[in-house]
């Protein structure tokens, strides 16, 4: 009797770790992109600064340097290690990386954009 319950118990711990471990890898918390975000394009022809406040998965601030109607203010999410923002006329940018202290991505304004963060 004493066996049978041994392994039950085994069994439900088991199923409890699986569980919480897929759970916890399914919730991916948000890079934090708070600060201001230094850099250009691929052919250097445009210096881009992107000021961005986070709150939890939202972000406002505001974007110069890459020209016409999308400088200006910006909304956006961040969903793990991925941000999108959407400038204040309703563009929406691709999705950019975000690793560390620099943001990597493709815009149709300038092709390859990488941003840094200014260190404070």
């Amino acid at each position: 009797m004493r066996h049978g319950m041994k392994r039950a118990m085994v069994l439900i711990l088991g199923l409890a770790i699986v569980t919480f471990a897929g759970s916890a890898s399914a919730q991916t918390a948000a890079a934090n992109v708070d600060g201001t975000w230094t850099g250009g394009t691929a052919t250097g022809s445009q210096s881009v600064t992107l000021v961005l406040k986070q709150a939890g998965s939202k972000v406002t601030g505001t974007l110069s340097g890459l020209g016409g109607a999308v400088d200006g203010p910006v909304t956006g999410m961040v969903d793990g290690n991925s941000i999108r923002l959407q400038s204040g006329f309703g563009g929406k940018s691709p999705t950019l990386n975000v690793k560390g202290d620099q943001i990597t991505g493709t815009v149709a304004q300038g092709g390859a954009l990488t941003l840094n963060r200014a260190k404070k």
